[in-house]
């Protein structure tokens, strides 16, 4: 029931993401942790294997107190049944266990890789920031932070298949949360949404804001103003 639970969350949560239900920043943050296997759900199966294990004690207790009033045989009938019991017991305390030490241990890999990207500051050229080609052209995520004077605008840049996707570090369902790289994708830190990376800068969804730029010569071209006016539509 719990599994189901979560995989219609997931469902929700991939319909909001698409755009084909509303969605919002506050349902995004109530339905991220639930498909994220965080906290929420590790506290749930842990629940339901301590009751599933504090029942069949109980039931194991009580049928300890109505074997005195058995026979002979009921006896051994009774004592046949218990050591059947108790082995379920074991194979449900042992599974539970299991499934609590693997989802402990996804607990943590999520939370170690949910930190926030470390962003690399550049210094802007008038109203223009320059990334070098050479700097970023190995795949990865790269963010960066530029100071306007009245804000600090946090963008990234990736390379991919038919160009670059230069965004800022932000979308218009979760707001200014950012993004990680984890292999093919850059999962957003707030929903878990996988983000496509030949996807990065085209509008829908969870997508990172585009922002427009250009190639010249050896550097990546950003126009500062463009990046402030994105930045405008990014929920507070």
């Amino acid at each position: 029931m719990l599994v189901a639970f979560q995989l219609g969350l997931t469902g929700l949560h991939e319909l909001s993401e698409a755009q084909w239900l509303p969605s919002s920043k506050g349902e995004m943050a109530i339905l991220g942790p639930v498909v994220r296997n965080e906290l929420f759900f590790f506290v749930f199966i842990f629940g339901a294997a301590i009751l599933l294990i504090l029942r069949e004690w109980q039931t194991a207790s009580q049928a300890k107190i109505d074997r005195d009033s058995l026979n002979a045989a009921e006896k051994r009938l009774f004592e046949s049944q218990n050591r059947r019991q108790r082995g379920w017991m074991l194979a449900a305390a042992t599974a539970s266990l299991a499934v609590i030490l693997v989802l402990t241990a996804d607990f943590i890999y999520a939370r170690a890789n949910s930190a926030p990207p470390a962003a690399q500051p550049v210094d802007p050229v008038g109203n223009i920031v320059r990334v070098p080609v050479g700097a970023v052209q190995d795949g990865a995520m790269h963010l960066f932070t530029v100071s306007t004077g009245s804000q600090s605008l946090r963008f990234m840049v990736i390379k991919k298949p038919n160009g670059w996707g230069v965004a800022l570090d932000a979308c218009r369902i979760c707001g200014a949360e950012g993004y990680r790289q984890d292999g093919q994708n850059v999962i957003c830190r707030h929903c878990a949404s996988a983000i496509y990376i030949p996807s990065i800068g085209d509008q829908g969804g969870c997508n990172p804001i585009g922002v427009p730029a250009h190639v010249d010569q050896d550097n990546i071209v950003i126009d500062i103003s463009a990046l402030a006016q994105e930045s405008t539509e990014i929920p507070k």
